[in-house]
């Protein structure tokens, strides 16, 4: 069954749901396909409306066991929520969830501007199917509008089309490529370029070269003969040199054959493998992790490290560190703090909990994942440090906003980039007490299995 065709029966089953109407062999059928924690959910309580208790606790826990960390109400009060959410994600089929208040918008003589601002509106509210509809109504009328590009393929990121939307994100940036400080006036790279001197840069923050630095490990893997001229920012230097990755400079022009950023090289790999590398793909340098290990871990103690914010002040991942005061509580613990910057109410809130600050000390990421490499888990907001944390394929959980970045999806609370990586969302109407409600709850299930 092609996804196209696995889509289309999956809409239609979940249209039935909410109509009452509980076909079970269809259930089956789309389990055998993609045994999901959430399909397997809706199926339980299919049975559970059916009156088939057996059936309906069976279902819940395979939901569980395919998910670990899923918190399933046990009336099942979320379910319609579980299924709009999924409907958001099948961009292939017309929505069924309309808000005339949202078309308003771009009703008379719109901008492109207003053509965003409904997106936005839209996916604030999870509906990324309308989203992507006024995108496309966007680009029908500004067909050289690069936002309403780069709009439409974030919108997509969120959905299962991706590998169109990495399409569309490179057809944005070829338009803003040349204005770029680090680019070269060289041909983009193709694939089929194997023995070429190919010349990659960043264009994004830390946390997104940590995060799309997966298809670089690919390439050098897939094409050996390549000579890979990465120019990372300097921060990242050392930890890519460790992991095998020559750095330099920006390159003369001549001695370049062709160039690409280091997100082109997801599109390069769209058609091939929408998510490479899901886990493991840095690692630390041993000597410095064991200098790390000798001078602060202590090994009878499950080791967190954590972080509550980015390196924007007024970013909406952020979050206060009196969040994570409940967790400190916790016996047999000891946590330590992952943050660059720290301000002096925070200093002294981090000595009254005797939690030491390491990473103030440390001169790059090197180091950071060295320390990381004797942790048991890291917890903390969307930011590079978490990023670091997934990439090495440590256990990682990620608090997330209601609206979080189009890598964590809608609804999942698994990543699929990060084998290794928990999400904890902000439900809305909830706030993030309730999350960390949440986190201590799981903690506290891991101490008790130990």
């Amino acid at each position: 069954m092609n996804t196209e065709t696995f889509e289309t029966k999956l809409y239609d089953l979940l249209a039935d749901h909410i109509n009452g109407i509980y076909n079970i062999d269809k259930y089956i059928e789309l389990l055998k396909i993609e045994n999901s924690s959430i399909l397997n959910y809706i199926l339980s309580h299919a049975y559970y409306e059916l009156g088939d208790i057996k059936n309906a606790e069976k279902y819940r826990n395979i939901a569980a066991g395919i998910n670990s960390n899923i918190i399933f109400e046990e009336s099942y009060e979320n379910i319609l929520t579980y299924i709009y959410l999924i409907y958001t994600t099948i961009t292939t089929q017309p929505s069924l969830f309309k808000d005339d208040e949202i078309d308003e918008l771009i009703s008379d003589n719109p901008s492109a501007d207003d053509y965003l601002k409904a997106s936005e509106a839209y996916r604030n509210n999870n509906d990324i199917s309308n989203a992507v509809r006024i995108n496309k109504l966007g680009r029908e009328k500004f067909p050289n509008e690069s936002s309403l590009l780069f709009d439409l393929a974030s919108n997509l990121l969120y959905s299962r089309d991706v590998n169109s939307a990495w399409e569309y994100n490179e057809k944005r940036f070829d338009r803003v490529r040349s204005k770029l400080p680090q680019y070269l006036d060289r041909p983009k790279f193709e694939l089929q370029n194997t023995s070429a001197k190919v010349y990659i840069y960043p264009v994004t923050k830390f946390g997104d070269t940590i995060f799309f630095s997966r298809y670089l490990f690919k390439l050098k893997q897939d094409y050996p003969d390549l000579k890979l001229i990465f120019s990372p920012d300097t921060p990242l230097r050392t930890l890519f040199e460790e992991n095998g990755i020559k750095t330099y400079d920006k390159p003369e022009i001549n001695d370049v054959d062709y160039q690409i950023s280091i997100e082109g090289l997801a599109y390069l790999y769209r058609d091939r493998e929408t998510k490479v590398l899901t886990e493991g793909y840095l690692k630390a340098d041993k000597e410095k992790a064991e200098y790390y290990r000798c001078k602060y871990i202590n090994k009878s103690k499950l080791n967190i490290g954590f972080v509550w914010n980015t390196s924007k002040q007024s970013d909406i991942r952020n979050m206060p560190l009196e969040l994570f005061e409940d967790l400190f509580s916790l016996d047999n613990t000891q946590f330590y703090a992952l943050q660059k910057d720290v301000n002096i109410r925070e200093e002294l809130n981090l000595s009254r909990h005797f939690i030491p600050c390491p990473v103030r000390q440390m001169a790059d990421f090197s180091d950071t994942a060295a320390f990381i490499e004797n942790l048991d888990i890291v917890i903390g907001c969307d930011t590079s440090v978490t990023n670091l944390s997934g990439a090495m394929g440590k256990h990682t959980i990620i608090i997330l906003p209601t609206h979080a970045d189009w890598r964590w999806e809608l609804y999942e609370q698994n990543s699929n980039w990060y084998k290794s990586v928990k999400l904890f969302r902000k439900r809305p109407n909830q706030n993030y007490e309730e999350v960390f409600e949440r986190i201590k709850k799981f903690l506290q299930k891991i101490l008790n299995s130990d």
